[in-house]
């Protein structure tokens, strides 16, 4: 009788393919059982973490999957770069940017630089974290301007090798509060002690129902994470720019999706004074 490694021998099959073929359908039975099972248990979950889980679980897959084949083809693996050292020296020169690439993904990980639903920019890339993969990441662009937070519907990607060397900033790194900052430029005929007390006003009665809450917060994560975190009072601060305009510098707390609303409040009155201002002048 013919025993199985006979019969497999005979069929000239290599033990490495067999455990390929097992191995990543395997992994991808897997990751749709632990899916399926992950959202009957949480049926009223919210889309944002329904795609936080598929893009975490499709990226676990991929890496547990790299790894199983590396040590499935080890052997095969060991012997080619020995009998090919001048090649894998070519190789490594010519996969540079996909291995900067996944040392990024790596650092992104480590580091905890961002995930799904994070605001950021880099390399004057803006918008919001929609995919991750270990090569790139995927985000819906905001507006053309660093003060609009509205979501453009275009989409860009960038490799991830950018998190070596370019500086990212990340909007919402208090969670579901940011501090939001912008400027109004101002002509310098306008006087600024009319403008900014109604712009005050304007501000502190759009955030007054948030700071308390906000300010609570920001000491918790101080205590928790050890954060310098800043103070959640609103404020306007002047600032010189040449001799034809200044600008006022706007910054408060408020929650994420609270921002873009109160930004364009203070900008409605602010084009309101202005206007009353500039017909004032002429009349004159």
């Amino acid at each position: 009788m013919i025993q199985m490694p006979d019969f497999i021998n005979q069929l000239n099959i290599n033990r490495e393919i067999i455990q390929t073929v097992v191995v990543i359908p395997s992994i991808i039975l897997l990751r749709w059982l632990w899916l399926r099972f992950y959202f009957y248990r949480n049926p009223d979950m919210e889309l944002e973490f329904k795609r936080r889980a598929m893009v975490v679980s499709r990226n676990l897959a991929l890496l547990v999957g790299l790894i199983a084949l590396t040590a499935v083809w080890a052997t095969q693996i060991q012997h080619f770069a020995l009998s090919m050292v001048a090649l894998a020296a070519a190789t490594v020169l010519a996969t540079k940017e996909l291995i900067m690439c996944l040392l990024g993904s790596m650092m992104r990980m480590i580091t905890n630089q961002y995930s799904i639903g994070d605001y950021v920019e880099i390399a004057n890339i803006r918008g919001r974290v929609v995919d991750i993969n270990m090569f790139n990441t995927l985000v819906i662009q905001t507006g053309t301007s660093s003060q609009l937070t509205d979501l453009s519907g275009k989409t860009v990607s960038f490799p991830n090798s950018l998190l070596l060397n370019a500086p990212l900033s990340r909007d919402n790194v208090m969670g579901n509060y940011v501090v939001h900052t912008f400027e109004i430029p101002v002509p310098i005929r306008l006087d600024s002690d009319t403008i900014v007390p109604r712009l005050e006003w304007v501000l502190r009665d759009y955030c007054a129902r948030y700071v308390l809450d906000i300010a609570q917060y920001f000491e918790e994560v101080k205590t928790q994470k050890m954060f310098v975190t800043p103070t959640a009072e609103p404020t306007i601060t002047r600032m010189p720019r040449d001799t034809s305009m200044y600008c006022l510098v706007v910054r408060f707390a408020s929650p994420l999706n609270k921002r873009l609303a109160i930004q364009q409040a203070i900008l409605d009155e602010f084009i309101r004074i202005q206007y009353l201002l500039m017909s004032n002048d002429d009349n004159q």
